[in-house]
Parts: C-alpha cells; sequence; structure tokens
C-alpha cells in the first residue's frame, strides 16, 4: 500500500512536466517523502517491534532526515499525494495525525498535538498549508481546506471548502 501511494506522490510532484522524472530523486522533498514511505512501510510490517528495528537504521534515518528537513513520523497515516514545495524551512508531521489524500506542505508547517495527547486528530482529503501554517491538535477537519500562511489552527472546523487565516485561525470568506 505505501508503495501505491508514494507513486501517488511522485505523480503529484511531477505533475504535468514529466522529464522532472530525470532529477527529481534528488530533490529533497523525494528523500523526505520517500523516507516516510519506507519507514511507514517498515512500521506496518513489524509493528510494535519497528521501534526496536529503527535504532539500526537511526543513524542513516537521521542523516536523510538532516538532508530532507521533513520529519513525517512513521506512525502518521498519510495517504498518498504528499507535496512538500520549499522543505528547507522544515516540515513536522506528528505521528498521531491521520491524514486523507493530497496533502500540500508550503514549507515550516508543523502538524503536531498540544498537551492533550490526541485521542482525535484526522485532517481530510486536499489540505494545503501555507508557509509556517501550524495546525496544533487533537482536531478535526473536513475536505478541501486551505490554511493561510502563518496561521495557527487549534480547534476543529465543521465544513469543507473553507479559508483559515490569523492568529489563532478563523474561516473567511472567499
Amino acid at each position: 500500500m505505501q508503495l501505491f501511494f508514494f507513486i501517488k506522490d511522485i505523480k503529484r510532484s511531477l505533475g504535468k512536466h514529466k522529464l522532472r522524472i530525470l532529477f527529481i530523486w534528488m530533490t529533497r522533498s523525494f528523500v523526505g517523502i520517500m523516507l516516510y514511505r519506507f519507514e511507514r512501510g517498515l512500521f506496518l510490517v513489524f509493528g510494535k517491534y519497528y521501534a526496536i528495528i529503527r535504532l539500526l537504521f537511526l543513524p542513516i534515518i537521521l542523516i536523510f532526515q538532516a538532508y530532507s528537513n521533513i520529519e513525517i513520523h512513521y506512525k502518521a497515516n498519510i495517504k498518498g499525494g504528499i507535496l512538500v514545495l520549499h522543505p528547507s524551512v522544515g516540515c513536522v508531521v506528528s505521528g498521531q495525525a491521520t491524514i486523507g489524500a493530497n496533502l500540500t506542505l508550503t514549507g515550516g508547517n508543523i502538524i503536531g498535538v498540544g498537551k492533550n495527547k490526541a485521542i482525535h486528530f484526522i485532517l481530510g482529503d486536499n489540505i494545503t498549508l501555507g508557509a509556517n501554517a501550524t495546525i496544533i491538535g487533537p482536531l478535526e477537519f473536513k475536505n478541501n481546506i486551505f490554511i493561510g500562511a502563518g496561521a495557527c489552527v487549534t480547534k476543529s472546523f465543521e465544513s469543507s471548502n473553507i479559508n483559515l487565516v490569523g492568529l489563532p485561525a478563523k474561516e473567511i470568506l472567499t
């Protein structure tokens, strides 16, 4: 399943320019997403024992994370279509998040939990985070949500097809 999602990630990164395949494998985004998909696949195979097995690979994992500036926890459940546009400023996704297809991270994004350990941290399909946008759960989103640059979302929003901006994030009409 992770291989299927990874192929969808690559296709989304390529867009309409299929010749990008020649150099996309060297980009930070590709390395970060590949590492997540690899670790997620191993976690799904070995379950709770992967935390122990991971210790053997930790030096290599940390080198890949340092190069990519993307830290997506292997317990995070993300469907295919991840797109990271500017990973040089870093992206972090908590292991307690369940995220739908076509997640877009612009750069400097954090998807994590606050003081309460999330029981309910679910983001729908087609979520886009602007530069330095932050989501702090536990919360739940529907589909097709755009979070503006620098916004900090700390509560759930019940509707789909909305834009959130500000600190704390509020819905705006378009």
